[in-house]
């Protein structure tokens, strides 16, 4: 199979990479070329800035490719070219969008038919990640374009570039930090490994019936955010030190200190029965299982030797110990 992998220099687009090679397929990647990556061998790569339409054509105009997978596409703009170059060369596209697509729901699980989160108080990122499945389903219809979308959650594991997930709280809790969680620490959420998420890319497209279809892809199991504070002491053999505040109180606090992941009221439960059902796909790693998985790749790396600067969070704590007493 010729597969292209648009935006596969870091983690997620990473592992897919890494796991199309040893599946045997041929694999060509497409980003800015920023970003130092040892690729497996025989990888080919391809320059360009999706902010711009006449380097993304010279790149890829010409190309074939059985499948596509675009995990870079953020913004209808930075997508629509993309779309258009390879409109009459791809076999399948695969567009990475996210469960923030999603319309708050106080029914659990959310599932794929959910209502959209289209209102004003959707992120700029989901209301992004909505317009490009607006684009692509548009695309399908009056032209046929062979789209398959893939909606996951949190992703954690190896190589998670941003460090305010779960390498941050190896940190602090390496270091003898408390952890501020924002509300009881009651309220749910799910997400999945990278290598469950690449899984599912790599095996969407050999499925007729994908075609058309958005699909959630996520862990097996929901978890409390005390949970996963607990999960993540859990696999480093700490025992967490966690500090409830009520969420309007933590969002006084300074910027500085708002650093946990998860700030709201909800719970954010899905199901990835569809996929399980049509993709033949299923998830292998546990939360407990894949932050142990985690954790110790993280020690191996420069990362874990580094001192973190946790002050403004640690000020947080000593005014919130205040008003407590």
């Amino acid at each position: 199979m010729e597969a292209l992998v648009l935006g596969g220099s870091r983690f997620i687009g990473l592992h897919l990479v890494r796991l199309l090679s040893e599946q045997g397929h041929d694999v060509t990647v497409l980003n800015r070329g920023q970003t130092p990556v040892e690729f497996p061998d025989g990888v080919e790569t391809l320059t360009a800035d999706r902010t711009n339409p006449d380097q993304v054509k010279a790149a890829l105009e010409g190309t074939s490719y059985d499948v596509a997978f675009d995990i870079s596409g953020y913004t209808p703009e930075s997508l629509a070219p993309v779309v258009d170059v390879l409109e009459a060369s791809v076999g399948r596209f695969v567009f990475c969008s996210t469960t923030s697509v999603y319309a708050p729901s106080d029914t659990a699980p959310i599932v794929e038919e959910s209502s959209l989160f289209r209102g004003p108080n959707a992120s700029q990122y989901a209301r992004d990640k909505i317009l490009c499945e607006d684009l692509l389903m548009d695309a399908l219809k009056d032209r046929g374009f062979p789209v398959t979308i893939l909606r996951p959650p949190y992703v954690y594991g190896p190589d998670n570039y941003l460090h305010q997930r779960e390498f941050s709280y190896f940190a602090r809790l390496s270091q003898g930090h408390r952890i501020i969680i924002p509300g009881n620490g009651l309220n749910m959420v799910h997400a999945v490994h990278v290598d469950d998420l690449a899984n599912a890319f790599a095996a969407a497209p050999h499925i007729e019936t994908t075609m058309g279809q958005a699909y959630t892809i996520c862990g097996p199991d929901a978890i409390t955010l005390d949970g996963w504070i607990s999960a993540i002491g859990s696999a480093m053999n700490v025992e967490p030190e966690i500090v409830h505040t009520p969420t309007s109180r933590y969002l006084a606090l300074p910027s500085e200190a708002q650093t946990f992941p998860y700030v709201w009221d909800d719970n954010l439960i899905y199901t990835n029965e569809k996929a399980r059902q049509t993709i033949d796909w299923s998830p292998n790693y546990h939360m407990s299982d894949g932050l142990k998985m985690t954790y110790q790749w993280w020690t191996s790396q420069p990362m874990s030797s580094e001192k973190w600067d946790f002050s403004a969070e640690d000020e947080a704590l000593t005014a919130l110990d205040k008003n407590r007493g």
